[in-house]
């Protein structure tokens, strides 16, 4: 073989892979497509009342709608949902724009889970948006790096790589509604724990005594230390559910564990707590005791100093009356710990 035929040889190989090269940018990058384009331009976000969120085999993981101009949780009796997150998916769908084509094959889908949702193996979640004005729905797949989704619409055959990523969450429980109520331990006056046959009450007699003092207790019984009592103060610091239920009133009618707190701005939250398995649940009641504000007013303060932030309790009070009334919520172990504290874990060993 000449040196020619082998020099025509190499070049004629290297424009094949050339083309081959070309061909397969000019796939990914289809001329209809544009990179940046938005998939949907005329998604209307402020007149959505529903959002489907579907898993394999077409089965409906997460139904969020809009009642009484909140969202809900359908899965969860209408329970209130987070708001914001409903809001990032909202937005983040319509935010959506294309970074690039990828495959159009079928046989592909699966590698990137952006197969059809009625596959039993699809790995993606269909989310279907539906308003007064239209619809939209998307089929998400998995992640690629942090800012960006494979994504494909129903119907079509080209699967997307689109920007920002959309995280799409198929628990029910994670949208919901989580804070139940905050008080911070510094404006509880008393705590009374009920658990079983015992009880225990931990107090201050006014705004200016630091620690809860150990007031009833069994004879004998005294605090490790002088502020061992105010763990128990500080379980409605921050209380938030893992998951939600109707109250089904037959369970209640012997709650295990009772606590009672009291504020010294008069509000009073009972709080009936029962185990079903590794489950801790509560159910919790709210009211404001006028009477108790007056036994405790607030303490004068300095003129030149700022103003302390007022808190209404009684606005606070029936806010979280409504939201309880007829919940059981499950909370964290710590948090059902810490609400029925055992009084054994503060006080003095025998």
């Amino acid at each position: 073989m000449t040196e020619r035929r082998v020099f025509l040889l190499i070049a004629a190989a290297l424009a094949v892979i050339a083309g081959a090269l070309w061909l397969s940018s000019q796939r990914h990058l289809p001329h209809s497509i544009d990179a940046g384009a938005k998939l949907f331009p005329a998604l209307r976000t402020d007149d959505l009342r529903e959002i489907d969120l579907i898993k394999a085999g077409g089965k409906r993981a997460v139904t969020l709608v809009v009642e009484n101009n909140q969202w809900t949780v359908a899965e969860r009796d209408h329970y209130p949902a987070d708001a914001a997150r409903v809001r990032g998916l909202v937005l983040g769908i319509a935010d959506l724009a294309v970074v690039e084509e990828k495959t159009s094959d079928p046989k592909n889908y699966p590698a990137i889970g952006v197969e059809d949702i009625a596959s039993a193996n699809a790995g993606g979640t269909q989310v279907e948006l539906k308003g007064a004005s239209g619809s939209a729905s998307l089929i998400v797949g998995r992640s690629s790096g942090a800012k960006s989704s494979f994504v494909r619409k129903p119907g079509r055959a080209e699967s997307l790589l689109a920007t920002p990523q959309v995280y799409v969450d198929a628990q029910p429980q994670n949208w919901l509604h989580r804070p139940i109520v905050d008080v911070p331990s510094d404006r509880v006056q008393q705590v009374r724990v009920t658990i079983g046959k015992l009880s225990y009450t931990l107090a201050r007699k006014d705004r200016g005594q630091a620690n809860l003092a150990l007031l009833s207790a069994p004879k004998g019984k005294t605090l490790v230390t002088e502020s061992a009592g105010d763990v128990v103060a500080t379980a409605l610091g921050g209380l938030e559910l893992d998951d939600v239920r109707k109250v089904n009133a037959a369970e209640w009618q012997a709650p295990a564990e009772h606590a009672e707190f009291r504020t010294f701005d008069g509000w009073v939250i009972d709080v009936d707590g029962r185990k079903d398995g590794d489950k801790n649940w509560i159910r919790v009641s709210s009211q404001y005791d006028e009477a108790l504000a007056k036994s405790f007013p607030a303490p004068s303060t300095d003129p030149k100093a700022p103003p302390a932030p007022q808190v209404d309790s009684r606005k606070a009070a029936e806010a979280l009356a409504a939201l309880a009334s007829g919940w059981a919520f499950e909370v964290p172990k710590y948090k059902y710990d810490t609400l029925f504290k055992p009084l054994d874990d503060i006080v003095k060993k025998p």
